[in-house]
């Protein structure tokens, strides 16, 4: 017997066996009640709660007897809610007020803070105008300065 018709053979016996098996009743079983649809993934990130004070502008004071009023603009970030906080840094020989988020003037003194900008749940950069009212001692100095305070920003993690 030739190469070829050994070959020949082996390929009808095993292609016939092939289709026995595909035919035969019991050979072969699929999965019934299986359906195509549409399927969602929902991907939930979390990253770690942050923010930041990007600057602070100069101060704008208008001067009225012995009161000064001015206000700065501080450049906010943050990806969760945050508190703008106003503290105090030294004693001063002037009473310093800032608008409170209540919208009312509240003393700051060394060492206290006053909230004075909040969001509870947005994430990006805002721009908030502190607002604040020096008092000086008759006969003081009622020259612009820099004030004793500093911008804080206390971030409210949302999980």
């Amino acid at each position: 017997m030739s190469t070829l018709r050994l070959i020949r053979r082996l390929t009808q016996t095993t292609l016939g066996g092939c289709l026995l098996l595909i035919a035969a009743p019991g050979g072969a079983h699929g999965q019934v009640g299986i359906t195509s649809g549409l399927a969602q993934v929902a991907l939930v990130a979390r990253i770690a709660p942050r923010g930041s004070i990007q600057g602070v502008s100069a101060q704008r004071e208008t001067t009225t007897g012995t009161l000064r009023y001015g206000s700065v603009t501080v450049k906010v970030s943050a990806n969760s809610g945050y508190q703008l906080r106003v503290r105090g840094t030294a004693a001063s020989a002037s009473r310093i007020w800032v608008r409170a988020v209540s919208g009312e003037f509240q003393e700051v003194k060394a060492g206290s803070a006053v909230t004075v900008a909040k969001d509870a749940q947005c994430a990006g950069q805002w721009e908030r105008e502190v607002q604040y009212r020096i008092q000086t001692q008759a006969g003081g100095v009622s020259t612009p300065a820099p004030l004793p305070v500093v911008y804080e920003i206390a971030i409210s993690p949302t999980l």
